[in-house]
């Protein structure tokens, strides 16, 4: 996330990105993971628009259905309540001002968001934003704030707002539609704003393989290719897990926001030197490890012992169910 000089830059830039990063980062942290035919990534209209407009070259492609998330009955009672909690400043008085002024809070009015990532670093972050933004509330309000420290610049007629971080890197927002947000660094947001309205996707048989391993498009995906790049070298000490990592050379995980719970499935595509079997055996090798260091963790011993590790020709499936019990605690 950019870095910015000023609360209000600060709290615009998380109102409207806040929620795709937590809700992306919380894919990677319940990295355990029912057995049907993949679904993909679906060809819903938002998620053809938001592919068109991403950079193709990612390493790292996401989407967390945010509306449904905070449908889930589970998830509200694993969080109290409390609603995703994905906006920091949500109790400031800066952050109450703003969701006065512009009608827009990202608890409530953020519905899906795309990210994509590009040389595994987070300062090359590049999204797309779904939901309901009043532009013209928006643009007055940033337009009246003293403190809206953002350059406003057109491109291709539509308007970007440009901020500088502390360790002068720029970046910031373009608002495409009262429906539609875009976010990254000045160079990618750039080239966002300039494939608006297009149909091009990010192709390649190694990514749209990853991408047909999707088993719940609607909910929440995340898809990782090249992961020697993502995940750089790793050490010949490594544990489990980033052995595993090693063998493979790509990634799916998929999650779908049930009442009772969390499905979630995850796919390890094996290099061609690798045999699955083996990656297979190292993955439940983590597994036991994972349930002797969590010994003392009830609602965590079952996920884990619910979950079910198969190999297979071109990789290894790893499916679980996170209950609603494990994701009360995992907040604790």
């Amino acid at each position: 996330m950019l870095a910015t000089p000023s609360r209000i830059p600060r709290i615009v830039l998380a109102s409207v990105l806040g929620a795709l990063l937590l809700a992306g980062l919380a894919l990677l942290a319940t990295g355990c993971s029912d057995s049907v035919a993949a679904a993909g990534i679906g060809t819903s209209s938002q998620t053809t628009d938001a592919l068109a407009v991403l950079p193709s070259d990612a390493d790292v492609y996401g989407m967390t259905n945010l509306a449904e998330a905070r449908g889930s009955d589970a998830l509200a009672t694993a969080l109290g309540g409390s609603g995703l909690g994905m906006v920091s400043e949500r109790g400031s008085a800066d952050f109450q001002d703003f969701v006065r002024m512009t009608g827009f809070d990202p608890a409530e009015d953020l519905d899906r968001m795309y990210v994509a990532v590009s040389d595994g670093m987070d300062e090359r972050a590049a999204f797309v934003a779904y939901g309901r933004f009043d532009r013209e509330r928006i643009e007055r309000y940033l337009a009246d704030s003293d403190e809206a420290d953002f350059e406003v610049t057109q491109i291709e007629g539509t308007a970007v707002y440009l901020t500088t971080s502390e360790d002068g890197r720029r970046g910031g927002f373009a608002l495409a539609s009262d429906q539609m947000v875009l976010a990254g660094d000045e160079a990618t947001l750039t080239g966002m704003v300039q494939r608006l309205g297009t149909t091009a996707r990010p192709a390649g048989p190694d990514l749209q393989a990853l991408f047909d391993r999707v088993a719940f498009p609607d909910d929440a995906w995340f898809v990782a290719r090249g992961l020697d790049r993502v995940t750089g070298e790793i050490p010949a000490e490594a544990g489990p897990s980033a052995l595993a990592a090693r063998a493979a050379a790509g990634f799916v995980l998929s999650m779908r926001f049930d009442d009772d719970g969390v499905p979630v499935r995850a796919f390890l595509a094996t290099k061609p030197e690798a045999n699955p079997d083996d990656v297979g055996d190292v993955v439940r090798a983590g597994l036991s490890a994972m349930r002797i260091g969590m010994k003392d963790e009830p609602s965590a011993l079952d996920v884990l012992d619910g979950v079910d590790v198969t190999a297979e020709a071109e990789g290894v499936r790893v499916e679980g169910f996170l209950t609603p019990a494990f994701l009360a605690s995992a907040q604790r």
